[in-house]
């Protein structure tokens, strides 16, 4: 192994159900509670290099986790930008535009959320934020982020195609590993830590 990763998704925010992308929204109380039962795992944790999303969700997890350490905070790491359609249920997106669901719903790598990000620039940037993190010398690194970059930084890593990022539901305020050689990387714990469905 010449690199142990591991992909911690913030904790809990109230606003299960609804799509939270560049809203820079806080944990709720029980996204605290998620994350510092995480402490004990931690703490002994030989962490190199800690590594985070600048969104205070993500930075607010991490520095519950550690507390004395210094956070590089990695731009390219931020959630998508949903545009219009942030803090907005699906039901709530189905009746305001109906035409651009069915649009997304064939997971076009071209489709850009209206008033908002386009998922190929948001690709591109996680895969960008990856490389850097793939060239990186440390071999015990941290990162902190979301939903959406942990599932693209996995099919990265995993050399898969973006599309099939929904084959990982990463649970809020859980964790996984990965571990990174030469030829190629394997995963080696999914959703770990506290049930953060």
């Amino acid at each position: 192994m010449t690199k142990r990763l591991t992909l911690l998704r913030h904790g809990k925010t109230g606003l299960s159900g609804r799509y939270v992308g560049s809203h820079d929204v806080n944990l709720s109380p029980e996204g605290v509670s998620q994350i510092k039962s995480l402490k004990n795992t931690f703490r002994n944790y030989p962490v190199e290099k800690l590594i985070s999303s600048p969104m205070i969700r993500c930075r607010q997890s991490g520095e519950i986790l550690f507390p004395n350490h210094v956070f590089a905070y990695e731009s390219d790491l931020r959630e998508i930008d949903f545009g219009r359609w942030e803090e907005m249920t699906f039901q709530e997106i189905v009746e305001k535009d109906p035409e651009l669901v069915d649009v997304w719903s064939k997971r076009s790598q071209d489709f850009c959320f209206p008033e908002g990000e386009c998922i190929n620039h948001f690709v591109n940037r996680v895969q960008k934020a990856a490389e850097r993190i793939k060239q990186s010398p440390e071999t015990n690194i941290m990162i902190v982020a979301h939903g959406g970059v942990i599932r693209n930084l996995i099919c990265y890593f995993l050399n898969l195609d973006p599309s099939h990022y929904l084959l990982f539901n990463v649970h809020k305020g859980c964790y996984a590993t990965l571990d990174l050689f030469a030829e190629g990387a394997v995963l080696t714990g999914f959703n770990l830590g506290t049930e953060g469905k």
